[in-house]
């Protein structure tokens, strides 16, 4: 008599592996975590930049801030000097303040101090006419020195300075260099404005009152 065998069980089928203890990690995982790490590393390094620039940048010695407030005003004074025509004033630098260069969340430490240069100089002419040929004159001037000049409108109507346009620029030591009227009395003005900066205060004073170096 012909029996019939008992069926076979199925064969298993091969389980995956699973990612995990005793796993292999894949070309693309690896990429993954190396593209993590490094954008971690990135944003930590910009984390810090971006503080110090919120702190006012790093400390410079005190010599850095002394050359930092003769080119400041050395600036100012190239650009009286190539006025032409020429101002009737004698050319005298009144110091200006800054009410923004300063420390109000505690970030400087004890001998640390934050000043800004700024210097003005008033300018007269024989006309109005006159001291628009000499903004003009002063803007070929810096153009051909490769510098990016934009103009300042003139001041409205019954405004201070009104009618009497403007124009700025900004030298390669960062200086904000501006000839337009001034904003109360409306006077034409030549303005040199540095940068904030902290600086190690080596000679105990303020910076911001009569003292050495020219301030």
């Amino acid at each position: 008599m012909q029996t019939t065998p008992p069926p076979q069980p199925p064969s298993a089928r091969p389980r995956a592996k699973r990612a995990g203890a005793g796993g292999l990690v894949t070309r693309g995982q690896l990429a993954a975590i190396a593209t993590a790490i490094a954008l971690v590393v990135a944003l930590i390094g910009f984390t810090a930049k971006a503080c110090e620039s919120f702190e006012g940048g790093p400390v410079r010695s005190a010599s850095a801030f002394s050359r930092h407030i003769e080119n400041t005003k050395q600036a100012g004074e190239d650009a009286y000097a190539q006025l032409s025509p020429a101002s009737l004033t004698e050319p005298y630098a009144e110091k200006g303040g800054s009410t923004s260069c300063v420390d109000d969340l505690g970030f400087d430490d004890e001998g640390v101090a934050r000043d800004q240069p700024i210097y003005t100089w008033s300018l007269s002419f024989t006309s109005r006419a006159d001291y628009r040929t000499a903004v003009a004159n002063l803007k070929a001037a810096w153009k051909s020195q490769g510098r990016k000049v934009t103009d300042v409108p003139a001041p409205a109507k019954g405004e201070p300075g009104e009618g009497l346009p403007g124009i700025t620029t900004k030298d390669d030591h960062g200086t904000e260099l501006s000839v337009h009227p001034a904003y109360y009395s409306g006077k034409p003005e030549i303005r040199a404005e540095g940068t904030c900066m902290r600086h190690q205060d080596e000679y105990g004073y303020d910076y911001d009152k009569d003292g050495e170096l020219g301030w």
